[in-house]
């Protein structure tokens, strides 16, 4: 017989639909964030039986498993007699009990034992089937081995049935027994050795027997019986057969549904750990959120409906939080009208006063394409006063990619921005106050200089000083108003078609005698490039440009002024650089260079003289005709500023 696999004890019966009706034993079912992570300390309700027949199976399956259970402690209990491999002493213990019987009713006076050689021939027999099933390592043995154990038992049965009386012997149907093992073995072989096994028990004590006669009735009552064991043990065999497989399915189940727990235990470990850090993560957030005083930081849903507010929202507002959560827009603290004219610049179309999503999406619209903006925005106080804040929009999304919310974070720059234009009033009066009088200084220094009057070389020499001091003063109010005038929005240039290669050389021309004295050799490679450009202005920014390259390369350096076609862009398109080998500028500082006032690190640290005006004024000549300044640089080996200009119209 096949043998069965331990069986776990289980508390009740496993159904196909458990799934659908809830987690399975051992696992946690998902729920709410915030009490995912949470122990439950409620009994688990016992999987009762819905219908009748569940019930009936479910008590079938207890007592199988009651009866493997007092199986397996029998097993333990004998475990010294049954030796390594108790399952084949098992299987023979049947056929080895029932000979014991047969062997004890020999005493008995009905008995007829015609030769005592048989019996115990029989009995050796037997004992040495014993003696192998108990004490060979059948494991390390062939398949097919065990087949002998109940070859010896038909040899026994047909020993015993020929000192017994042969075809009286009422011990003949012993032999069906191995039999019925043989045909429980795997495969047809044990089919056909019973079969034969059977007959031979007939026939063979006929033939080695001088005083048995074989006789056609003997023949064919032999070959009826073997017909009859082999029908059985087709009948066994594939009932045994439907059973191994049955049991091969059981175990195969039995090892997925153990995998299965496995994993879903695994599972419900790993979504309490997430929950439980997702959980402490959002605790974590919301006391940073909280402990943030000098920014206000809104979170809201899709539809703009404030979620979270946090103090430092409540310090610029003036609102607490229970006022506004679950209460107000984010569009409600903007002054009114401020959201429908920013709507208006970026959609281009009038704002429809009976649409309540035009607001918002003037607001949020940067962010849901995916921009970052940040910009000046007017708030609303409690108390109706006004304050600017620089405001930053994000986009809150799930795990789908979809909109969930937006993220507000907002700052008071309402102190910043007065201070910025009391300084530009005060830049732009300090400017037309001093260019009067230093153009006067200028003029007196040209009659003094030109005049009739002898100088003596120390006189002039003063005179000199004086005048390139003026002049520097001069330019420094002429870049102070004309920074001004960007400001105010009204600076402007007048184009007209001029050679940008001139321009470029009349500056390495004027920014020579610096080069020399600092030991810079300033070069200047040109082809005609025509363009519409104001002279002025362009003249102006190259000039910058070349003096500041002058200024930051060391001795020994150079500059060279490359002006020509720009082949990255439309035919036409005209390229002014500028490249040095100084001393560099920080990636991190490049976007702030054109900044008014900002210089990098590199030169404070080497006290180069300036005020940081000359890339800012730069930038705004190349914005007002329609280009661009390109600036790259690597610190300790040099920097590139280009001027790309659109082609003349």
């Amino acid at each position: 017989m096949s043998e069965r696999p331990p069986v776990e004890r289980r508390t009740g019966r496993t159904r196909p639909d458990d799934d659908a009706d809830g987690p399975p034993a051992g696992a946690t079912a998902p729920g709410p964030p915030r009490s995912a992570a949470l122990p439950d300390h409620r009994p688990d309700p016992p999987d009762l039986p819905d219908r009748p027949t569940e019930l009936a199976d479910d008590q079938a399956d207890d007592e199988t498993d009651d009866l493997v259970g007092m199986d397996q402690r029998t097993l333990a209990r004998w475990s010294w007699a049954l030796g390594a491999h108790p399952r084949v002493m098992i299987q023979h213990l049947p056929f080895d009990g029932l000979f014991v019987v047969a062997c004890l009713t020999l005493a008995l006076p009905f008995s007829h034992v015609s030769g005592t050689v048989g019996v115990w021939l029989a009995v050796l027999l037997v004992v040495l089937q014993v003696l192998l099933a108990r004490f060979v390592a059948w494991d390390r043995q062939p398949d097919w081995t065990q087949d002998v154990l109940p070859v010896l038992q038909i040899v026994a049965v047909a020993s015993l049935r020929a000192a017994t009386g042969g075809t009286q012997s009422m011990y003949t149907s012993l032999v069906f027994l191995p039999v019925i093992t043989l045909a429980a073995r795997p495969g047809v072989r044990g089919v056909v050795i019973g079969a034969l096994g059977v007959a031979a028990t007939i026939t063979v004590p006929a033939l080695i027997d001088s005083e048995l006669t074989l006789t056609s009735a003997v023949t064919w009552r032999a070959a009826f019986v073997a017909l009859v064991a082999a029908v059985v043990g087709v009948a066994v065999h594939r009932t045994t057969d439907r059973l191994r497989a049955r049991t091969a399915a059981t175990n195969a189940l039995r090892a997925s549904e153990a995998r299965l727990l496995a994993q879903v235990q695994a599972d419900a470990a790993e979504l309490a750990r997430v929950a439980e850090l997702r959980r402490t993560s959002r605790d974590q957030l919301v006391s940073v959120i909280d402990s943030a005083t000098e920014q206000a930081i809104i979170a809201t849903d899709a539809a703009g409906m404030v979620e979270v507010f946090n103090r430092g929202a409540e310090r610029l507002l003036e609102y607490s939080a229970a006022q506004v959560v679950g209460r107000a827009s984010l569009v409600d603290f903007h002054r009114p009208g401020e959201l429908e004219q920013r709507w208006e610049e970026l959609f281009g179309a009038t704002a429809l006063d009976d649409d309540p999503r035009l607001p918002l999406e003037a607001l949020v619209g940067p962010a849901l394409a995916g921009r970052s903006e940040s910009r000046d925005w007017t708030y609303v106080r409690h108390d109706g006063s006004e304050v600017t804040v620089r405001l930053a929009v994000t986009r809150r999304l799930d795990v789908d990619g979809a909109t969930i919310g937006y993220v507000v974070v907002a700052s008071d720059v309402t102190a910043e921005r007065e201070a910025a234009r009391l300084k530009d009033q005060f830049l732009s009066l300090v400017s037309h106050e001093l260019r009067t009088p230093l153009t006067s200084v200028l003029g007196y220094l040209e009659l003094l200089t030109d005049g009739t009057d002898d100088l003596s070389d120390e006189q002039r020499e003063y005179l000199t000083v004086i005048e390139r001091n003026a002049r520097r003063q001069l330019k420094l109010v002429g870049d102070l108003l004309l920074t001004a005038q960007v400001d105010a929005g009204t600076f402007a240039v007048a184009p007209q078609r001029i050679d940008a290669a001139d321009v470029a050389r009349a500056s390495v021309t004027a920014a020579l005698p610096a080069a020399e004295a600092a030991g810079v050799t300033l070069l200047c490679e040109s082809v005609p490039s025509p363009v519409d450009a104001d002279p002025l202005r362009l003249a102006q920014a190259v000039d910058n440009l070349v003096s500041n390259a002058v200024k930051f390369t060391p001795h020994g350096g150079s500059v060279r002024v490359v002006v020509g076609p720009d082949r990255r862009a439309d035919e036409g398109a005209v390229r002014i650089s500028v490249v040095d080998t100084g001393i560099g500028i920080p990636p991190d500082e490049l976007d702030r260079l054109a900044t008014r006032f900002f210089r990098a690190t590199t030169a404070t640290r080497r006290a180069i003289p300036g005020i940081g005006l000359g890339l800012s004024i730069a930038k705004a000549v190349v914005d007002a005709h329609g280009g661009e300044l390109q600036i790259t640089s690597t610190v300790g080996e040099g920097t590139a500023f280009t001027i790309a200009l659109p082609p003349p119209a």
